[in-house]
């Protein structure tokens, strides 16, 4: 295993940062876009090098964000958790940045969740780890239980983890190995004739009081892929955070 591996996994790395006191987090499962540039070549065996990621940002870019996909989906899901419609999504720009905080379960970039670009990219050679699998696993006992004791410390109102096939993941890495409350899920029926399959989403609340909710995808044929569905979540999510 890369020397460094353990510092770094087990700091702020494969997170945007933001405002640690923020009451939203928003987690994804790890960066996307790492095609571009000489991110494998260059970036990641930097990073591996120095070790500990510090926490760079005390205010999150919505600006920035609104340049991507996910960002402009998650602007639009923020919109509606506000009560305000999705199509005035772009006044998020308009925020200070202390009203998020940003991260990821997993630190390494990937264009996809496919495990054959663990592969492709010869991360075994830089982590020391065969397959993406292990990597994931290890995760689960050294990166997570730094995050669950940050969650703990902070304790958000609301934490909105993206991808629900991974629902024991995000569970694990905020969690840990407290006692967590009753498991509860809904669906939304999307308005599209051609695509009627129920979204399905999941909540918790964890010790301390966060709501831990985790939704589809923003994209994908199954994700949370129009304004509709967009609205319709947060609008279930502010009920969500009202309930006694």
């Amino acid at each position: 295993m890369n020397k460094n591996l353990q510092e770094w996994a087990c700091s702020f790395s494969g997170c945007d940062g933001g405002n640690l006191g923020a009451d939203i987090w928003l987690c994804g499962i790890e960066w996307g876009g790492a095609s571009y540039g000489d991110y494998y070549e260059k970036t990641l065996p930097e990073e591996l090098e120095n070790g500990k990621v510090e926490l760079s940002l005390t205010e999150f870019d919505w600006k920035d964000s609104l340049g991507y996909t996910y960002g402009r989906s998650f602007a639009k899901l923020f919109t509606s958790i506000q009560g305000g419609d999705v199509e005035n999504y772009k006044e998020v720009s308009l925020l200070e940045g202390n009203e998020l905080f940003k991260l990821n379960l997993y630190p390494i970039a990937f264009d996809s969740t496919d495990h054959e670009l663990w592969h492709k990219n010869n991360i075994s050679k830089l982590t020391g780890f065969e397959n993406k699998y292990l990597f994931n696993t290890w995760c689960f006992f050294n990166r997570f239980p730094f995050f669950s004791e940050l969650r703990k410390k902070h304790n958000p109102k609301l934490i909105i983890g993206t991808g629900v096939n991974y629902l024991r993941d995000f569970l694990m890495f905020f969690a840990g190995n407290e006692k967590v409350g009753r498991l509860c899920s809904g669906n939304l029926t999307p308005k599209s004739e051609a695509n009627k399959t129920n979204r399905v989403f999941y909540w918790v609340k964890l010790d301390g009081g966060t709501l831990l909710v985790i939704i589809p995808f923003f994209s994908g044929r199954y994700g949370l892929n129009s304004n509709y569905l967009l609205q319709e979540m947060g609008q279930r999510i502010k009920l969500l955070l009202e309930m006694k």
